[in-house]
């Protein structure tokens, strides 16, 4: 059996645990012959990430009379159906397509059905009951000619939790594209963003008039389970995950001049942390972690303009990367080596996207497009602002194939990338649907879906991978 566990759950202005993922028993799982034999034709094809298979899901089966139980494998069926679909391995049939066709144990599975609605494999749960947790199993069930009958996937989660089916079906989605397809899923992944949804006025910051405040929140991957994280009535921006995802660090104007903090989700109440130590005279925002977790990147007006500076994680080894020059460097951006940091400067003129190492030496332009926010990506590109405005649009530097691409269409102001740990998918900021939403579209800019739906919410960042 291997245990794997997972994020702590959220909770407003605090954090609790919400316990480890469900145990996953991989049991009776053919993909590949025995030793010396070679693999069936259907476990090829599921390995085989270019071939994507058409798969159905039918409810779960659950005991007769538990309502309850009922409810929660409703749940974790839709979760589960919508994770799956979301990484775009599989040709996943909508539910409503295939309402008609009965549950049924995989001894009496309809195939006949199945093959009508152009099915290739059929996902078959069931639903019961241990005690107050809930056991889930899950098998992958071929449907058409020599695969008919013939399981893909198997296994069993023992310890799901009746109050949180959702993130039972993020942990099974996960474990579901580890095994089939090597893919590190991110269904237990989170979002930090901005919003000012909450209609507070700013208090402590020294200006005319009292500006809107702004908080950041934490969501799921898909958008829900939307969580305040802070409650300073402050101007509360750029949030940035730590390697692990327990660790946030954020600018914020708490103390009348923005700083960066972090934040440690996994210790609810402990002090925040001020590794940059600003003050009026040095003032710090728009943080990016190395990917060890051991320093911060970030900007500076310390020694008289906007600089991009690193720092350790205690606050010591401060050091000025683009000293030296008049111009204004920002909103710096780790290589996933933690060997280059990548930037905005205006030194040619405009804001355009540069490159350095992280000693500061080797600066050199990417790209003369006017440009902000980048993000570097572990499959090798950074996206990116790209724009004079009024509207802007995401787009990407690739190193596999040097240039710029725009991935947004153009329509409304597109803002503020982050991309997914698995580099799949990137979140971002958008005016298509009037106010400012956080989106997330596919790495090749398809299937844009809105993630929140209430006031402005601006500089999404996205959690690197739960630890399994």
């Amino acid at each position: 059996m291997a245990t794997r566990t997972a994020l702590i759950a959220l909770t407003a202005l605090a954090l609790v645990a919400a316990g480890t993922a469900p145990s996953s028993t991989l049991a009776n799982r053919p993909l590949f012959a025995q030793a010396g034999q070679q693999p069936d034709e259907f476990s090829i094809t599921l390995r085989n990430a270019a071939m994507h298979q058409k798969v159905g899901m039918p409810d779960f089966l659950v005991p007769a009379g538990d309502t309850e139980l009922a409810a929660a494998a409703r749940s974790i069926a839709d979760v589960l159906w919508n994770d799956i679909d979301f990484e775009r391995e599989f040709y996943m049939i909508p539910r409503k397509s295939s309402a008609g066709i009965p549950a049924a144990p995989i001894t009496a599975l309809p195939y006949d059905r199945w093959a009508e609605l152009g099915a290739d494999a059929v996902l078959v749960g069931s639903v019961t009951r241990k005690g107050d947790e809930v056991v889930v199993q899950l098998r992958m069930i071929g449907v058409r000619g020599a695969s008919q009958g013939k399981q893909g996937f198997g296994a069993e989660y023992p310890n799901c939790r009746m109050s949180n089916p959702r993130f039972c079906a993020h942990s099974i989605a996960d474990d579901f594209h580890k095994e089939v397809r090597q893919l590190d899923g991110v269904a237990r992944t989170k979002l930090a963003f901005v919003s000012d949804r909450d209609a507070t006025r700013v208090v402590g910051r020294p200006s005319q008039t009292q500006a809107q405040g702004k908080e950041i929140y934490i969501a799921d991957y898909d958008g829900a389970n939307q969580l305040r994280l802070t409650a300073n009535r402050s101007l509360n921006i750029s949030p940035a995950w730590g390697p692990g995802g327990n660790l946030l660090a954020y600018t914020s104007y708490l103390s009348g001049f923005p700083d960066i903090y972090i934040t440690n989700l996994a210790t609810p109440g402990r002090a925040l942390e001020r590794p940059a130590q600003g003050d009026a005279n040095a003032q710090n925002q728009m943080a990016a972690w190395s990917p060890d977790g051991s320093r911060l990147a970030f900007t500076s007006n310390r020694e008289g303009n906007m600089d991009i500076y690193v720092v350790n994680r205690d606050g010591t080894g401060l050091r000025n990367l683009t000293a030296g020059r008049p111009e204004a460097d920002l909103a710096p951006t780790w290589s996933p080596d933690g060997g280059q940091i990548a930037f905005i400067s205006d030194r040619a003129g405009t804001n355009q996207l540069y490159v350095m190492n992280a000693t500061g030496s080797g600066q050199n332009r990417l790209s003369g497009e006017k440009a902000d926010r980048p993000t570097w990506s572990s499959l090798r590109f950074i996206a990116f602002t790209v724009g004079s405005g009024p509207g802007h649009d995401i787009a990407i530097w690739d190193f596999n194939n040097p240039g710029v691409k725009i991935l947004t269409d153009g329509v409304g102001s597109n803002e503020g990338p982050a991309v997914a740990p698995n580099g799949r998918h990137i979140a971002f900021f958008t005016t298509r649907w009037g106010k400012q939403h956080i989106a997330v579209m596919d790495r090749d800019g398809k299937n844009i879906r809105q993630i929140t739906e209430v006031g402005n919410n601006t500089f999404p960042n996205w959690q690197p991978a739960a630890s399994r």
